[in-house]
Order: structure tokens, then C-alpha cells, then sequence
């Protein structure tokens, strides 16, 4: 009698440690209790006679699996954490635009970027396991949080560099009348950046600045009207050099300095030898 009971201690042993796995949530409970076909109360009482009078040796092999899932979940999930963890720190850096009040363009954003790339490969990593599946309504929204900031970024960064070429050529009042539809088109893209700029330098967190909602449409739309003002000041300029060939010599720069100063003589000298 003494050997039997025993040999169902050694049994149920496996099974206890299994189930006193600190990664056990109630979903994993609920697996437990599914598995053994019964439902126990896990309070002061939840001793190991409570184990053995339910027979869970009998689902040894069902529970310890439960378990095994649990640990590997748990494993998963502080990868997660890390992630999210890393992203509470990364802000993006707001560097004065020129000598302009309350101007600002984003500094150098490599480091951002390559948090990014490993942020995302973690999280392939995580939704390539086999266990992920109790965790992945999370993950996957971690997921496409990171790809709407990476997608956000991308036409950022684009926005910025189309809007630091245009802003002193719009600035020229000369340009401003010589092509007024450009001119009230890149005002309006102008006040939408500055905006977005000023309100980054102020909440620099880059996650929570690259996910606002509709940032990502606005920065699309920005994108698309400040390609279209480039094309039409190219066209313009190339009307100008059909009037004008010699224009041909000039890089299109040098031409916009002389259109953008069309009343000051001097500011044609320079360029003369290249006409």
C-alpha cells in the first residue's frame, strides 16, 4: 500500500510542478480544467491530495503540454515587452529650420530606423512560432502599429525633403506671382508641415508621433501636392529657357535665384558668363 502510493506521488509529481508553472494564466486554466474534464477551485485548499483525488496523473501528458505552451508564450510575450519597452524611449529630434521662428524639420532619424528593423524582425520572429497563438490579437497590433510608423516615416521624410527645396523659392515673392496656383498650393502643404513639426518637437516620443490617425494620409497627400508643384516649376522653367536658350547654360538653381529677384540686375551678373 505504502509502494503505491508512492508510485502515484511520483506520478502526480510531474503533473504538480507542471501546473505550479508561474507562466499559467487563466487561459491555460481553462485548458487544464478542459483536459481533466473538471473544474478545481485554486485557492488555500488547492493542495496536492486536491491533485491527486482529481486524478490529473491520468492527463499527465495533456497537462504538462499546457504547460510547456505556457512557458513558451510567456517567453514570447517578453520579447513583445521589449519591444514595446525600447519605443517608450525612442523620441525623434526637432532641429531648428534655419533662422525661422518655430521652424523645425526632423534631425537625423538612423537610429530610429534601426530600432525599427529589429523591432520588426522580433516580431517575425514571434509570429513565426508555433506558439504564439494565445498572444497574437497583441501582437499583430504591435505589428501594424510599427508598420503604419514605418509607412509614416517613409512619406515623411519624403514631404521633408520636397519641402525644404521649395520653401526659399516659395518664400521669393517674385516666384509667389510668377506661379500663384503653385504658390497657394505649397502654403497650404507649408502650414500642415510646420504644424506637425512644431507639435513633434513638443511630444518627441517617435511611436505616438508617427501613428497620430490620418498622419499617414496627410503626409500621402502632401506628398502627391508638392510632386505635382515640382513638375509644374520645372515646366515653368523650361518655358523660360525656350524664350530664353541661354538659359540652357543654367543649372535650374541659377535660374530660380534670377526669377526669384527679377527686379535686382545684380543678381543676373553672377551668372552671365554661364549665358
Amino acid at each position: 500500500e505504502f509502494r503505491d502510493a508512492v508510485n502515484r506521488m511520483r506520478e502526480v509529481m510531474p503533473v504538480a510542478s507542471a501546473l505550479r508553472n508561474r507562466a499559467l494564466k487563466e487561459r491555460h486554466w481553462t485548458k487544464v480544467f478542459d483536459a481533466i474534464q473538471q473544474v478545481l477551485v485554486r485557492d488555500e485548499g488547492f493542495t496536492l491530495q486536491v491533485l491527486l483525488d482529481a486524478k490529473v496523473r491520468e492527463h499527465r501528458d495533456a497537462v504538462t503540454r499546457v504547460s510547456t505552451e505556457a512557458t513558451q508564450e510567456l517567453a514570447l510575450e517578453e520579447l513583445l515587452a521589449k519591444v514595446q519597452s525600447k519605443w517608450a524611449e525612442v523620441e525623434f529630434v526637432a532641429i531648428p529650420y534655419k533662422e525661422q521662428k518655430d521652424a523645425y524639420i526632423l534631425g537625423g532619424v538612423e537610429d530610429v530606423q534601426i530600432v525599427l528593423e529589429d523591432s520588426m524582425v522580433t516580431m517575425s520572429t514571434i509570429l513565426a512560432s508555433r506558439f504564439v497563438g494565445g498572444i497574437r490579437g497583441e501582437v499583430e497590433k504591435v505589428e501594424r502599429q510599427l508598420t503604419l510608423f514605418s509607412e509614416t516615416l517613409d512619406e515623411w521624410l519624403g514631404v521633408q525633403k520636397a519641402w525644404m527645396y521649395l520653401e526659399p523659392i516659395f518664400s521669393a515673392p517674385d516666384i509667389q506671382r510668377q506661379l500663384p496656383l503653385e504658390a497657394k498650393a505649397f502654403l497650404a502643404a507649408d502650414k500642415q508641415f510646420r504644424d506637425i513639426m512644431r507639435k513633434t518637437k513638443d511630444r518627441p516620443n517617435a511611436l505616438a508621433a508617427g501613428t497620430v490617425p490620418g498622419l499617414l494620409d496627410a503626409f500621402q497627400r502632401a506628398n502627391e501636392t508638392l510632386e505635382k508643384i515640382q513638375k509644374n516649376l520645372e515646366d515653368y522653367l523650361e518655358v523660360k529657357r525656350v524664350a530664353f536658350p541661354r538659359f540652357y547654360f543654367l543649372s535650374n538653381d541659377e535660374l530660380l535665384e534670377i526669377l526669384a529677384q527679377t527686379k535686382n540686375v545684380q543678381a543676373v551678373q553672377p551668372h552671365m558668363g554661364k549665358c
